[in-house]
């Protein structure tokens, strides 16, 4: 009895999470529909052969729910399983959407660059929920850990303020955001660049982390004295927002969280944009709506709609410049910015399979995804220590794919740095 209550139970959870997949669905297709009424400058349009271009992404539909409902784990406990829950929902149904609904591509086999994309997704899945890899681990006591972390931080600190002075625009990046943060850009090299990238989004919100776990509230203020330093310095907002984030996040890991409250927020905050847009509150209409659901696929597209005619960076902007000439004389992301919307001066950031793409065509998005089996792998090995602090060491990093290539993920958002301090972590800390 108490067996077929819980079936009963389970299926209509189930059945519920696939009525919120399709209110997901419809409320995006509304809203870009209402986007050519509002931001014509996004470049969002709407051309013939909706039909056609739906019953070709019909099984992709199917597909992707499915691998959400059926697939992943019903109460989720790993950050693994958390990202490519959150790849389907905010990367590939947004793909297919902007895709029926412009046609960007069309003509170049534009659906096989989406079906590679949606494959990816679902082999991460299986990879994630089916199999359990394990690495070999290296134990190292606590305080060799802390040492070394500490060390980490006055060397980064350290260089920062040799390169740049002390702090002095803390109050003037509050009050002029961007003028702080070009005058940074203007200053700052490389190396000064990563060492803010990763305090502010890897060691900072751990030390948040750690002293919560560890309870010792009085002391949490030092992480944010720590970030309103670097503050002064780059004014990015989205560190604090990071600081944040990721020891939520943790926590919520850390006890777990069922699949089908995510989708349930998902779902709100679809409908929250599409209530601002009735309401004529655009300003956050483009923020849910445009800015983290349906630009980044449209920009994803614009790149596959460039780079399937013209030649393929090649990484020439990257590790291989010295084996392979950028042609295009400039940074991909201001020159696409150029082609497509007129503005050298915007950096037009592109998803991880978009850059993909770029460098390689389809076969860079294989490439690029094995790379990512991979880190996902080494992630799923060493959850087990902690997952909360595991989890903030990491949600930077893993935030960061979503609107960003791997391998700049990887040193310049400090993923790379997260997977490194996550396996050296020791178990007891």
């Amino acid at each position: 009895m108490i067996h077929k209550i819980y079936n009963m139970i389970n299926k209509d959870s189930k059945i519920l999470s696939i009525i919120l997949y399709l209110f997901i669905i419809a409320a995006l297709t509304f809203g870009y529909i209402h986007s050519i009424e509002y931001y014509k400058s996004f470049n969002f349009i709407i051309n013939q052969g909706i039909l056609k271009r739906s019953l070709i992404m019909l099984p992709l539909f199917v597909v992707i729910i499915y691998t959400a409902v059926f697939l992943l784990p019903h109460r989720i406990e790993e950050l693994t399983s958390l990202y490519w829950l959150l790849f389907l929902i905010l990367s590939t149904t947004p793909l297919l959407i902007v895709y029926i609904m412009s046609g960007l591509g069309d003509s170049k086999n534009s659906p096989v660059f989406i079906y590679t994309i949606a494959a990816v997704g679902l082999i991460g899945v299986l990879l994630t929920s089916k199999f359990d890899f394990k690495i070999p681990q290296i134990n190292i006591s606590p305080k060799t850990f802390w040492i070394g972390l500490i060390a980490f931080m006055v060397v980064g600190y350290g260089y920062i303020i040799y390169k740049l002075g002390m702090p002095t625009k803390i109050i003037q990046a509050f009050k002029d955001v961007y003028s702080v943060r070009l005058d940074y850009r203007d200053h700052a090299g490389k190396f000064v660049d990563y060492f803010v990238q990763w305090l502010g989004n890897i060691i900072n919100p751990f030390i948040l982390a750690f002293l919560m776990y560890k309870r010792k509230y009085k002391l949490v203020f030092i992480p944010f004295v720590l970030q309103l330093v670097l503050y002064g310095y780059a004014a990015y907002k989205t560190q604090f927002a990071v600081l944040l984030l990721a020891p939520f996040f943790g926590m919520i890991l850390r006890y777990g969280i069922k699949r089908s409250f995510i989708e349930k927020i998902m779902a709100l905050a679809v409908a929250l944009g599409i209530a601002a847009l009735y309401l004529k509150k655009l300003s956050i209409y483009l923020l849910i709506i445009i800015r983290v659901f349906l630009w980044p696929s449209l920009i994803a597209l614009e790149y596959f709609d460039f780079f399937s005619m013209y030649p393929k960076m090649k990484l020439a902007q990257g590790i291989l410049g010295h084996f392979f000439k950028n042609i295009y004389n400039m940074d991909p992301n201001f020159y696409m910015a150029t082609v497509y919307y007129g503005r050298p001066d915007m950096r037009l950031n592109v998803t991880w399979y978009g850059d993909a793409y770029m460098n390689f065509g389809i076969i860079g998005i294989v490439i690029f995804a094995i790379l990512l089996y991979f880190i996902m792998i080494i992630i799923r090995s060493v959850e087990s220590k902690n997952i909360l602090l595991v989890s903030t060491l990491l949600f930077g990093g893993i935030m960061a794919l979503f609107n960003g290539p791997i391998l700049t993920t990887l040193l310049t958002s400090g993923l790379g740095l997260g997977v490194l301090l996550a396996y050296l972590l020791p178990k007891e800390i």
